[in-house]
């Protein structure tokens, strides 16, 4: 899918005013992240995430009492002299299990194996199989790329613009010094822990390709598109190709890395629409090649074929 540059600023202002862009400010930051994924492996005591994020103190503490406030994570408690806390997810939380298996996939594809830490394996007690999630839509059953994926305004949609809260800065974490006992999101979280990173690769799903292109349909600055790039470039998730020689100029085309990052970016949109949106309609409506309507992914166990829920699936 490509887009005309009279199209470029609709399908940036599709992108940041969607209500993935509200997520973002609420779930697009590297310690939230963390902290979700060390819930589902079965996490819960505040010692137990704050040796495996490797977050401060302080700053786990903070995330933890912002996802209790939003209805993501509710205290639990398991002691009571002295009184003790446990953190669950509460079903918004657990509506999040599409967005961490998506997650699960495209690590398992792209990560360092040598450094790969989730868990290797998933066991589906169903069926009784270790398996691979299989993305599909919910409606047809086959499976969601980014070729069989549209994206249009949503005509019922009569909302203002959404406050996004975009950091002006990337967090300056190094690889080779982060502190956390297990890096087993970090591809995923330098992509989700900052915003513009998310959703510039939104803009090249939906279609965006050049420089300028990109600051004018997201509105972001030269200095933090040109930096942003780079990180995405050097990364594998893009590809800088030439589409003029006098003078030189780039545009940027997805990697299948890139590609693949899709149902991620889905899943987190589904859940934003069911969780985030209070009853008000999105501004943009994705659609899959089998519907016009809104599609919705499921993710299914490769040896059963049955829809994951995740007190089905435990880790190896």
């Amino acid at each position: 899918m490509s887009v005309t540059h009279e199209e470029a600023s609709e399908t940036g202002d599709l992108i940041l005013n969607s209500v993935v862009a509200q997520c973002l400010g609420l779930l697009g930051d590297r310690w939230t992240l963390l902290a979700i994924r060390d819930l589902f492996l079965g996490r819960h005591r505040f010692e137990e995430l704050l040796q495996h994020t490797g977050a401060v103190r302080s700053t786990l503490a903070n995330r933890l009492k912002v996802l209790v406030e939003q209805g993501i994570v509710y205290r639990n408690p398991y002691q009571t002299s002295p009184l003790r806390h446990e953190y669950r997810l509460t079903p918004k939380g657990l509506g999040l299990y599409n967005f961490s298996l998506a997650i699960w996939c495209w690590e398992h594809l792209w990560s360092n194996k040598e450094v790969f830490v989730l868990p290797p394996k998933l066991f589906h007690s169903r069926c009784g199989a270790y398996f691979t999630p299989v993305c599909s839509c919910t409606r047809c059953a086959k499976p969601v790329t980014s070729s069989t994926i549209s994206n249009r305004s949503n005509p019922a949609y009569a909302g203002s613009k959404v406050a996004t809260t975009v950091p002006k800065r990337r967090s300056k974490v190094n690889p080779a010094q982060y502190k956390a006992k297990d890096g087993s999101m970090f591809h995923a979280i330098d992509v989700l822990g900052d915003r513009w990173n998310h959703l510039i690769l939104g803009g090249a799903l939906y279609g965006l390709k050049r420089y300028d292109d990109f600051q004018r349909g997201l509105g972001i600055s030269t200095n933090i598109l040109a930096d942003r790039l780079k990180l995405l470039v050097n990364a594998d998730l893009m590809i800088r190709v030439a589409y003029q020689n006098a003078p030189k100029r780039y545009q940027y085309d997805l990697t299948q890395k890139g590609k693949d990052y899709l149902p991620i970016a889905l899943s987190l949109h589904n859940w934003s629409e069911k969780w985030l949106t209070k009853g008000q309609v999105s501004n943009v409506i994705l659609s899959h090649t089998c519907s016009p309507d809104p599609v919705q992914l499921d993710f299914s166990c490769s040896h059963c074929g049955e829809v994951l829920a995740p007190h089905d699936v435990s880790i190896v």
